[in-house]
């Protein structure tokens, strides 16, 4: 059996009280930091691009396949998907649009046509969109919180993104496809998961250490 000092449990007395205060400034710095960020939301806009080729090349359609639109004859018709979300907790105004400019999307080919709009949740209303050469312009329209907006144009040839905007208190950043948006959230479930994990395993291998040793 070992005997612990009555010097020995004052020590461990003290480290005791210091964890104890250290979590107790931990937990009221979190509520300062989450009392702060309610008070100060961030407003954030993720885009992602991407483009799906309406024909596919075949050796025994070499030369022998057209498609037109109104008329037109396209040489590589793509169907342009332009998906906006607002990822943060409060929705961007109407107001956030800076002297009311749209944001503008270019795709480096002429848009033929916009072929439609398809908004999560579903009675959630989209900025409106126009075609203005090779730019879709979206808004000024409020996007609620959590509401992703897809829009969806014809261009003829590979498209060349940008996008441009004048939003006001708004990040706006380029985001991977909806597909790879899910596994990066099934990446961070799964590090805060381990990380909770390791900080358990932590504690109660000091609460045994500290029990054997008063034992």
């Amino acid at each position: 059996m070992v005997v612990i000092s009555a010097e020995s449990e004052s020590v461990f007395a003290s480290l005791w009280a210091a964890a104890a205060v250290f979590a107790t400034l931990g937990v009221g710095i979190g509520a300062m930091w989450a009392t702060l960020r309610a008070s100060n939301p961030k407003r954030r806009i993720t885009y992602w691009m991407g483009d799906t080729p309406l024909l596919q090349s075949h050796h025994r359609l070499e030369g022998g396949l057209q498609v037109s639109r109104n008329g037109r004859t396209l040489a590589d018709p793509r169907l342009v998907r332009i998906r906006m979300t607002n990822t943060s907790r409060r929705d961007v105004p109407s107001s956030a649009f800076d002297q009311s400019k749209p944001i503008r999307i270019g795709v480096g080919r002429p848009i033929l046509e916009s072929l439609g709009t398809e908004s999560e949740p579903a009675d959630a209303a989209p900025p409106q969109e126009s075609v203005v050469g090779t730019e879709l312009h979206i808004g000024p329209g409020r996007i609620g919180r959590n509401q992703s907006v897809t829009y969806l144009v014809l261009i003829d040839g590979e498209p060349t993104y940008s996008c441009h905007h004048s939003l006001i208190d708004v990040t706006v950043e380029e985001t991977g496809s909806p597909l790879e948006r899910g596994s990066d959230r099934s990446l961070q479930v799964l590090h805060t998961g381990i990380s909770m994990a390791g900080t358990v395993a932590v504690g109660l291998a000091a609460w045994w250490l500290y029990n054997s040793l008063a034992s």
